[in-house]
């Protein structure tokens, strides 16, 4: 894992680009393909919505508790439901790495499924690129790239400013993870 990761020329840059969309990649968890999944490189923690927690059959008994209020750039603090820690392959084999992920759990309305912050990129050692739309990190196979899906940070970034993120969030988020086969 000691190559060295670049961008340039040879690298994609996507047409959706040119509009600013956010990185929304998949990732595998609790074995499920996770979707819409926010890389936010701004976020000091990595963000579980609870919907999510409990699509993944998972309870509440199973939060350790936090005493700390989370504080964005808008609206009130949210007071976490605790956290979680959960393992979390991103990229596909043989470039993939799985890393054990401390989700904060909040109850917020979101068409996002997870917030992957800077402890989550951090931990890959990874390269997010807003111009590519994608994140690069070292694996043992390589380095990996990750590539965003525009259509999906487009829609969600629509349904956010149109107020409709419930509509977007009960779209299906979640698929059966099989080892061996592709997204």
């Amino acid at each position: 894992m000691d190559e060295e990761i670049t961008l340039g020329p040879r690298d994609a840059v996507p047409l959706a680009s040119g509009n600013h969309e956010a990185i929304m990649i998949d990732v595998v968890t609790n074995n499920y393909r996770l979707k819409k999944v926010y890389v936010d490189q701004e976020s000091a923690v990595d963000i579980l919505f609870y919907r999510v927690f409990k699509e993944f059959g998972l309870e509440d008994g199973q939060l350790t508790p936090v005493r700390t209020l989370l504080v964005g750039f808008t609206g009130p603090p949210i007071n976490p439901e605790g956290v979680i820690t959960l393992m979390v392959t991103v990229g596909q084999a043989p470039k993939c790495r799985t890393i054990p992920v401390n989700f904060v759990v909040v109850k917020q309305q979101s068409p996002y499924n997870v917030f992957l912050g800077r402890p989550a990129l951090n931990a890959l050692r990874a390269i997010p690129s807003s111009l590519h739309l994608s994140v690069k990190f070292p694996t043992s196979g390589g380095i990996a790239e990750v590539h965003g899906d525009p259509k999906v940070a487009r829609a969600c970034y629509l349904a956010m400013l149109r107020g409709q993120e419930k509509v977007v969030a009960q779209t299906t988020s979640l698929e059966p993870y099989i080892p061996g086969e592709e997204a």
